[in-house]
């Protein structure tokens, strides 16, 4: 019998990350990792109970993967915050489908979670706002189906910011 081939968790884990960052994870299957990785399925297995077992550490890992990308920004202006996702979204489509568009990670129960994030001098009703909208354009970037500009998505995220700032000024 031939030794078995010792595989670090994490060495599975980046290799996934990356197969799903190139293909998604739905394509992404233990034989794939396990060619990939010059090993057999076993290490695989072992390491994890099933792929969704694994598919949760993948979709931390592109957490911090995003999270870290948001913080790469000397501003954090809602502007600036807005392309930077949006344009992540469209750079890295496997990934935001992972993280933005399964059932992969945290399940929000309201809105009023996402309100705790609001940076220190943004109201949280309009942070909220602004986020959903902002996921909204990501998402219709990230899809292929469209060619939106650059100008016209800074656009679209300025105007939003404003109507949903004076909104809210208004019925304060």
């Amino acid at each position: 019998m031939p030794p078995q081939v010792k595989v670090p968790r994490e060495a599975i884990v980046e290799k996934a990350f990356e197969l799903t960052r190139a293909y998604g994870f739905e394509k992404v299957t233990a034989r794939m990792l396990a060619r990939e990785l010059n090993c057999s399925t076993q290490p695989v297995y072992h390491t994890f109970k099933n792929m969704e077992d694994l598919k949760g550490e993948v979709y931390r890992k592109t957490r911090r993967f995003f999270d870290d990308y948001m913080k790469g920004s000397d501003k954090t202006d809602f502007l600036t915050m807005g392309m930077r996702y949006v344009e992540l979204a469209r750079k890295e489509k496997n990934l935001f489908k992972l993280l933005c568009l399964s059932d992969s990670g945290n399940k929000l129960k309201s809105f009023s979670e996402l309100a705790d994030n609001a940076p220190g001098k943004m109201d949280p009703d309009v942070y909220v706002k602004t986020l959903i909208f902002t996921q909204g354009v990501a998402t219709i970037v990230s899809s292929n189906t469209t060619k939106i500009s650059k100008k016209e998505i800074e656009q679209m995220l300025t105007e939003a910011g404003k109507s949903f700032n004076s909104y809210q000024k208004e019925h304060s």
